[in-house]
């Protein structure tokens, strides 16, 4: 009855029913997003499943995210919002078959929102129960969240968890009438943002929040000073640490602090040499990985861990970083396929090195992505049956 009704709609426009069947056959996921969303195929059509620029999907959802009013109500904001993206993203990436670094980045861009919206909603929340932080100078206090892993270097997969390290800017108390430390008032901020989105509801999780990679691990406070973070990567970091800061970005919060920090930090991460325990360090962890790759039979079927996998590529690139980034700045960045491009513009890779790294990365990222959306799931494993694998190629 209604001229847009989807039959309607698949005789005007020829192309909507390929673009829906293949999206259909790569993902259940994406599949029932679109039957539970009736508008979400018009969305499509009118996006194209094009990527968003980073502020204008900022803008958007910290909007969003204000015009409504309690928690419930901004976490099912934050996963709706999340939903449509994806599907947006997915598009792009299944029917219009956009670049492996358009997709991540734009995956990443739409984490970088989810982020600072959820972040902006803690602070007001916390600002109007204890007063805005006020640091030692008299200064308003600054807050950044730091990612690294995949959502540092903007290479995040649809299933990916997001590894968050927490800075405020100085130690000092809040000005309100229920006055706390800086310290406690961060803490409470950074307890809520992991709630926000990390919290199952009735339309499951944002993210998996991982706050392991914070200095001293699991047994540190969720969020430090700036001089503390300092101080403990100065007495006591170490090389896997060294390792991780190289994909290291502000992604939510004051960015400018975030630069500072990691300014302050760029010669500790690219030393001028690299010991022997150093090396040993590097090699030991690659050891743990591939024995647990192993250990749990999957090691020729694994995309990420397994041998020649998505891991030994991001190892073999840190390395080299690790090995030459303190004679040469401009290989210092957190993006492996950025990385291997410049690795190969200063001669550290050989071209025939750089074209098998580069091709193959791709390759087994799309694979990782193709596993991962079709049921939303946090894989990395190719199946075992003839057949599936046979689907799974198509899809490829």
């Amino acid at each position: 009855r209604s001229p847009m009704s989807p039959p309607a709609l698949s005789e005007r426009h020829v192309q909507t029913l390929p673009d829906l069947l293949q999206l259909f056959s790569t993902s259940q996921f994406l599949s029932d997003l679109r039957v539970a969303d009736g508008e979400a195929f018009d969305l499509l059509r009118m996006t194209g499943g094009l990527p968003v620029a980073r502020d204008e999907l900022v803008g958007e959802l910290v909007a969003e995210v204000r015009a409504v009013g309690d928690d419930g109500d901004v976490q099912a904001a934050l996963r709706r919002a999340k939903r449509r993206e994806t599907l947006r993203i997915a598009f792009g990436d299944i029917v219009r078959s956009q670049p492996l670094n358009t997709v991540a980045r734009q995956i990443s861009y739409l984490a970088d929102a989810m982020l600072e919206a959820a972040l902006d909603h803690a602070l007001r929340r916390h600002a109007g129960k204890n007063g805005q932080p006020i640091g030692r100078s008299g200064q308003p206090a600054k807050f950044v969240v730091l990612a690294l892993g995949k959502l540092g270097g903007m290479e995040l997969n649809y299933s990916s968890d997001i590894d968050l390290v927490l800075v405020y800017s100085d130690e000092g108390k809040t000005d309100g009438q229920h006055s706390i430390s800086n310290q406690d008032y961060y803490t409470r901020v950074g307890r809520d943002l992991v709630r926000l989105l990390g919290e199952q509801t009735a339309l499951g999780t944002a993210y998996r929040v991982d706050l392991r990679l914070r200095p001293e691990g699991s047994r540190g406070e969720i969020c430090l000073s700036f001089d503390r973070t300092l101080a403990y990567y100065d007495v006591k970091g170490r090389t896997w640490e060294r390792q991780a800061y190289i994909k290291a970005r502000p992604v939510a919060g004051d960015h400018q602090l975030g630069h500072q920090l990691l300014e302050r930090l760029e010669p500790w991460v690219y030393r001028r040499y690299l010991s022997r325990a150093d090396i040993t360090g590097i090699r030991s962890l690659k050891q743990r990985i591939e024995r647990r790759a192993q250990a749990e039979g999957v090691d020729e079927r694994n995309v990420k861990t397994g041998h020649g996998g998505i891991r030994d590529i991001e190892f073999v690139i840190q390395f080299l970083q690790l090995l030459n980034g303190g004679s040469l700045p401009e290989i210092r960045t957190g993006n492996t396929l950025e990385a291997i491009d410049r690795l190969d513009q200063t001669g550290c890779l050989l071209h025939e090195e750089h074209a098998i790294l580069s091709n193959n990365y791709r390759l087994l990222r799309k694979l990782e992505h193709r596993l991962q959306i079709m049921f939303d799931l946090q894989t990395h494993t190719m199946p075992e049956d003839p057949e599936e694998l046979r689907k799974l190629a198509i899809r490829m």
